[in-house]
C-alpha cells in the first residue's frame, strides 16, 4: 500500500517536504542544479551563458512582454512558436514532454492541494502562468465540467526550456557555433545563444534527484551521475545527441521500440546442452532502465515438436529497479538494471524437440499500473473526476507493453 503522503506523478515521484519519504523530490530538489542568477526581463546579459538561477524553481512569472511586440510574440502557446519553427513543434507535439499533462499526473493532482500541485508542475508544466492557469481551471471546474486547463495542458512546452522573463535562450548556432545575443531586432527580441543546451547537465533539473532524497544510497532517478560514469560521457555523447539527434524534439526513451532496440544487443547461442540468451546494453550512456517505473523481461520457454510451447518451461530474469514502502519508509528489494556494458543471461536445457523461444518484454508503466493507479483506484470515489481519469491513465499504462527480439532457437 502505498502511503496517502506519497505523491506519485506520471515521471517524477514527488513528496511533502516535511515527509520522511525518501521515494519523493520536494520542491528543493532543483536547486541542486544550480547554475546563475535570477533573470528578469531588462537585465542585460553580459556572458554567453544561462543566468544563474535558470533552473531556479518554481520558475518566476514572464511578467508583461514589451508593448511593440505581436500577440504572437507575447504567446506562451508552443502553437505560436509553431508559426517560425513549425518542425520544432511537430516534433514536440509526438514526444512525452508535450504529454507531461497526462491523465494520470492531473488526476492525482486533483486529490492534492495548491502547494503540492505546483511542486509536481515543476518540470511536468514548468511555467509559472501554466500553474495559475491549472489552478484558475480547477476552481471552475464545477460549473465548466470538462474545459480543459489552458496553458497547463501544454505540459512541458516549448517555454520550459527556452524562455525566461519574456527572453528568449537556445543552442549555439547551428551552422557556426556562433553563441551570444542574436539580433535583437529579430521577432520577440533574438535569441541568447549559449552552450549550456548542449550539455547533459541541462536535463539534470528533471532527470536527477539530489543524493538527500536516495533510496539505499542511489536517487530514484540518477540519471545524469549514471551517465557522468558511462563510456558516453567520456567519449563526448550526451544526453541529446541520443533523445535529440540532429536538434529534434523528440526525446525518445523506454516507451518507444526502436529506441529500446537500438541501445541493446542481444546474442542467441545454442550450445550442446542448453540454449542462451545474452542482453547487453551496448549504446545506452546510463543504466536500462533508468527509473523506478519500468520493468524488462527476459522470457524463454521450450517448444514441443509442434511448435507449442512446453507447459510450465518458461523461464525468466527482471531487470528492474524494485522499491517498495515498509512501514512508512521506503526499501530498495532489488536492482538488477544494466549498466553501459553489462550483460544479463537466460538460460534453458534443450526440449526433445531441439527447439527453444526466447523474446524481451517491456513494461515502460509497470510501476504506475501494479501500484500507483492501482491504490489510487481502490481509494477514490469511482464517479469522482479524479477516479475517470486515472483509469484512463491505467488502461495507457497496460497498454505500452511491447516485445522485442522474439528468436527460436535450434539445436546443433
Amino acid at each position: 500500500m502505498i502511503p496517502r503522503s506519497l505523491k506519485l506523478c506520471d515521471a517524477t515521484i514527488l513528496d511533502k517536504p516535511s515527509s520522511r519519504n525518501l521515494m519523493g523530490v520536494s520542491r528543493t530538489h532543483l536547486r541542486v542544479i544550480g547554475f546563475l542568477l535570477c533573470l528578469s526581463s531588462g537585465i542585460a546579459l553580459a556572458e554567453e551563458r544561462l543566468p544563474t538561477h535558470f533552473w531556479r524553481q518554481p520558475l518566476a512569472p514572464q511578467g508583461e512582454a514589451p508593448r511593440t511586440w505581436s500577440t504572437e510574440e507575447r504567446s506562451l502557446a508552443p502553437e505560436s512558436c509553431g508559426g517560425c519553427h513549425s518542425d520544432k513543434l511537430e516534433e514536440w507535439r509526438t514526444s512525452f514532454h508535450a504529454k507531461a499533462f497526462s491523465p494520470g499526473l492531473v488526476g492525482q493532482l486533483l486529490t492534492y492541494d495548491a502547494g503540492d500541485s505546483a511542486a509536481c508542475m515543476e518540470c511536468h508544466a514548468p511555467l509559472a502562468e501554466q500553474r495559475q492557469a491549472f489552478e484558475a481551471a480547477r476552481r471552475r471546474a464545477e460549473t465548466e465540467p470538462g474545459a480543459g486547463h489552458g496553458l497547463a495542458d501544454a505540459g512541458n512546452s516549448c517555454g520550459g526550456c527556452h524562455l525566461r522573463g519574456h527572453r528568449r535562450f537556445g543552442p549555439p548556432q547551428r551552422e557556426t557555433g556562433a553563441v551570444g545575443q542574436s539580433d535583437a531586432s529579430a521577432p520577440h527580441g533574438g535569441v541568447m545563444r549559449v552552450p549550456e543546451f548542449e550539455k547533459s547537465e541541462f536535463c539534470a533539473a528533471c532527470h536527477q534527484f539530489p543524493q538527500s532524497q536516495a533510496i539505499n544510497g542511489k536517487p530514484l532517478e540518477n540519471t545524469l551521475v549514471e551517465w557522468k560514469q558511462s563510456p558516453a560521457a567520456r567519449s563526448g555523447t550526451t544526453c541529446q545527441s541520443c533523445h535529440m539527434p540532429e536538434r529534434k524534439h523528440l526525446w525518445r526513451g523506454i516507451h518507444d521500440p526502436d529506441m529500446v532496440r537500438s541501445g541493446l544487443t542481444p546474442e542467441f547461442v545454442a550450445e550442446h546442452a542448453t540454449a542462451r540468451f545474452r542482453l547487453t546494453s551496448t549504446r545506452i550512456g546510463h543504466a536500462f532502465p533508468t527509473y523506478v517505473t519500468p520493468k524488462v523481461m527476459m522470457k524463454g520457454l521450450a517448444l514441443d515438436e509442434a511448435g507449442e510451447p512446453v507447459p510450465r518451461s518458461e523461464v525468466s530474469h527482471v531487470i528492474q529497479r524494485q522499491v517498495e514502502s515498509v512501514d512508512g519508509d521506503w526499501i530498495e528489494r532489488s536492482d538488477t538494471r544494466l549498466l553501459p556494458g553489462q550483460s544479463a543471461m537466460l538460460e534453458i536445457a534443450w526440449p526433445k524437440s531441439g527447439r527453444v523461444k526466447f523474446w524481451l518484454e517491456i513494461y515502460p508503466d509497470d510501476f504506475y499500473h501494479q501500484h500507483v493507479y492501482s491504490n489510487l483506484l481502490r481509494e477514490l470515489a469511482a464517479d469522482s473526476a479524479a477516479a475517470k481519469l486515472i483509469a484512463e491513465a491505467d488502461r495507457t499504462a497496460q497498454g505500452s507493453h511491447f516485445t522485442l527480439f522474439e528468436t527460436t532457437v535450434q539445436r546443433p
